[in-house]
């Protein structure tokens, strides 16, 4: 299993704001406010905690989970992994990201800490994938 790497400042910018805005909100009186802010962090903590990437190599499938989505890639139909530094969003919590491109038009980000032992392990299941 491959942990996501985290761009700390990120998330550290998103929790700043939110802290802001609740202090806000409760300095003019609206309670109410840092409640629907409670969902968002917790949302944000559950990502945090259940982005990973695992290549099973008996099924020959690349499971990525992150939160409540989980997709699952068939690693033969992986043709080309490049570094990329997208901002779209992603099941990736660093923006140092891979690129993985699969069937004939699909593609997905992902950000394993570990890219070099990700994309190894990945070539021992499919030796076709072009890296770069």
């Amino acid at each position: 299993m491959f942990v996501s790497k985290i761009s700390w400042w990120s998330f550290g910018s998103i929790l700043l704001v939110q802290l802001v805005i609740s202090m806000m909100a409760i300095a003019d009186g609206a309670y109410v406010v840092p409640v629907f802010i409670l969902p968002s962090l917790v949302f944000m903590i559950w990502l945090l905690r259940s982005t990973y990437y695992e290549v099973q190599p008996q099924t020959q499938m690349l499971r990525i989970v992150s939160g409540p989505l989980t997709w699952q890639i068939p690693v033969t139909s992986i043709t080309r992994i490049k570094p990329s530094h997208n901002v779209l969003s992603s099941p990736a919590l660093s923006l140092d990201r891979l690129k993985i491109y699969y069937n004939r038009y699909d593609e997905i980000l992902v950000s394993p800490r570990d890219k070099a032992n990700f994309i190894e392990v990945l070539r021992q299941v499919n030796l076709q994938i072009q890296v770069g």
